[in-house]
């Protein structure tokens, strides 16, 4: 829980607003990174804004906005793929966060290929909630298809 500072500008747990701001941004992201597949489109609306661009930077055109749009493209990989997420590194600047993640993806099916898709992420947050976000791997290593 985040607490109003007191006089000195600390919270009860220490920390300043600003900490407790990048603590706040922090978990908003690494709960998309860690659980985006199976977010559900009323959590979708609670992380981004409605207006949040988000976009796979190495596939053309690939740009999808606000909430319902992003879960209607993001929900579909859960049905197709087993998918384990592991953020690797995460680092915040207020409200700016980076990530460097590791997508690993097993066709249910086992038509297609299994693979890695490492990503590096930059998010842009505006009050607690993800305005921007942006994707950026190697497109060859990508095999959805």
């Amino acid at each position: 829980m985040i607490r109003a500072p007191d006089s000195r500008g600390a919270h009860s747990d220490g920390t300043t607003g600003r900490n407790a701001s990048n603590a706040r941004n922090e978990a908003v992201v690494r709960t998309v990174c860690e659980r985006w597949p199976w977010l559900t489109v009323e959590e979708w609306r609670g992380l981004l804004t409605a207006d949040c661009d988000y976009r796979n930077v190495p596939i053309p055109g690939d740009r999808h906005v606000g909430p319902d749009a992003v879960h209607a493209v993001i929900s579909r990989m859960q049905h197709a793929w087993d998918l384990t997420l592991e953020v690797r590194h995460l680092a915040v600047n207020g409200d700016a966060v980076l990530t460097e993640r590791n997508e690993h993806f097993v066709h249910r099916a086992g038509t297609k290929e299994t693979f890695d898709l490492p990503v590096m992420g930059t998010f842009e947050l505006r009050d607690g909630k993800i305005a921007a976000w942006r994707d950026y791997f190697e497109l060859s290593q990508m095999k959805l298809r």
